[in-house]
């Protein structure tokens, strides 16, 4: 009877709470105590199959600002740009803070690029931009390092995967190697090759811990899914982090050994980010300061900004090649508008962008039917405020729904359809696209990943036709409900293209 009697007071009060914390919540499906809105999510995802037609089937019912409680916590979705755009850019000082927990904060702790907060990140965020900057961020540099990859790439593939006079690949390895190369000689100076077994793993940990790695997953305190409870979970979604993590510290490792022992010496700033940040601790250490970059940081760090950058790029060329392969008007018009650019006798270059209105367009639509993120990372409220008319309370975790964005059937017509035309015809729509995300948390690789997009994609059309090996891959995710939207699996035949 006493156990009763006291969950029926636990319960009681988890509803009262509730009911107060709403008070001051935007509008949204009444949340039980304890569970909230997960049984409504499940239910809806079971009927309407994926994440994303969840979330407009709430917006459909409660306005462009909601609320979901992802059990006993309250979360806020926005799925209007204009809102998003006066939140996020014009009161950034109160949008700005990581909301980290759950898998998020795994290995981070506070630290790194992606889950830090306060100094700790505008330093760390600061000195990374700085750095890739000088290593490859500026205009010229990153062109260059983007077009050697790509030509080695397609050089060594010509000489391992030419079948029928064409290179025929699986397209998700190809990207890859070739995005993964660009952002490791960024890092550390070093380039995958196709027999690389360590990338190998990598990429397969990664894969295993994005398959698994679930919406609930990032609102389980880390405590929680750390706990011998929840050691279902782990295997599947912490070890695989884990063994990238433990790469990142081995790489570091071999350098720092490396420079100890004087083989390899770090001159005029060094060659790449890990010599930057050795010489950074070295400083520090010397002029005395209290200092939070140390060899435990920059692992941290590397971790952040290579899977970052590596796995956000590919899966969107991915995506890319997966809607092109489906529409060959589409392949048509672009070469014709580069070859009569080019004339066939050079690469397209960033320098070619004011000239190449149909190939932005294309990387544009490319980008709104990737929205790689089926739920975006969120921001926590630093203060009592207000949104479109609505109480939010200070500590709430806020996000700008991208994919709701880029599927707005208001502001894309047919937004399921691949139509790169869509934003030739109206220019104001491209404002609308924030596949980086928006305000002070954009992503810091923004500028490499939109020149990789360009210039790769662009140059494959050039140089190659391009044909399926069987039929058309589906423009459909393989995981409408985890964090990462995965393109499909197929592979693809580059045929050079004859003049």
């Amino acid at each position: 009877m006493l156990v009763i009697l006291l969950l029926v007071t636990l319960l009681a009060v988890a509803t009262a709470y509730q009911w107060k914390k709403c008070q001051k919540l935007p509008k949204g499906p009444t949340p039980l105590p304890v569970i909230g809105n997960f049984h409504q999510f499940i239910y809806h995802g079971l009927k309407l199959g994926s994440a994303v037609a969840v979330y407009h089937h709430f917006e459909k019912t409660y306005g462009k600002i909601f609320t979901l409680w992802m059990g006993p916590l309250p979360t806020v979705y926005i799925a209007d740009y204009d809102v998003a755009h006066e939140s996020h850019i014009k009161r950034a000082n109160i949008f700005s803070k990581r909301f980290a927990t759950g898998t998020m904060n795994y290995i981070r702790d506070g630290r790194g690029i992606i889950a830090s907060n306060g100094e700790f990140w505008q330093e760390h965020r600061r000195f990374a931009l700085t750095t890739l900057r000088n290593f490859g961020l500026g205009r010229n540099i990153m062109e260059e390092k983007i077009m050697e990859e790509y030509r080695y790439r397609i050089a060594d593939y010509s000489k391992t995967h030419m079948k029928n006079g064409a290179i025929e690949v699986h397209a998700g390895t190809f990207f890859d190697l070739l995005v993964g190369s660009i952002i490791n000689q960024l890092l550390i100076s070093e380039r995958f090759e196709q027999d690389d077994k360590e990338f190998d793993q990598i990429k397969t940990a990664l894969a295993e811990s994005l398959e698994n790695f679930g919406i609930p997953d990032i609102f389980f305190p880390t405590a929680l899914l750390d706990s011998p409870l929840m050691a279902w979970r782990q295997k599947k979604i912490f070890k695989p982090f884990d063994f990238v993590y433990d790469v990142s510290k081995r790489n570091i490792a071999k350098r720092v050994l490396a420079v100890e022992s004087g083989d390899h010496v770090i001159e005029d700033g060094g060659n790449d980010f890990v010599d930057a940040y050795i010489l950074k601790i070295q400083k520090d250490k010397r002029d005395g300061v209290n200092s939070t970059f140390d060899y435990e940081t920059m692992a941290i760090d590397v971790f952040d900004l290579w899977q970052a950058g590596q796995e956000t790029t590919s899966t969107t060329l991915s995506w890319a090649f997966s809607c092109l392969l489906n529409h060959p008007k589409v392949v048509k018009k672009l070469r014709a508008e580069l070859m009569k650019l080019t004339g066939g006798n050079r690469s397209v270059g960033l320098n070619d962008r004011p000239d190449t209105p149909y190939l932005n367009a294309v990387c544009n639509e490319v980008q709104r039917i990737a929205s790689i993120l089926n739920i975006n990372l969120f921001r926590q409220i630093e203060q009592d405020t207000v949104i479109a008319g609505q109480p939010l309370s200070a500590g709430t975790a806020v996000t700008t729904q991208m994919s709701m964005l880029h599927t707005d059937d208001a502001v894309f017509k047919n937004p399921t359809e691949f139509n790169p035309e869509r934003f030739l015809e109206n220019n104001n729509l491209e404002k609308t696209l924030i596949p980086f995300g928006i305000g002070k948390r954009s992503c810091l690789g923004e500028s490499l990943a939109r020149a990789e997009l360009y210039l790769i994609l662009g140059n494959l059309i050039l140089n190659f036709d391009i044909e399926p090996v069987g039929s058309p891959p589906p423009i459909k995710t393989l995981n409408p409900f985890e964090l990462l939207r995965r393109p499909p699996i197929y592979s693809i035949r580059f045929k050079p293209v004859k003049l």
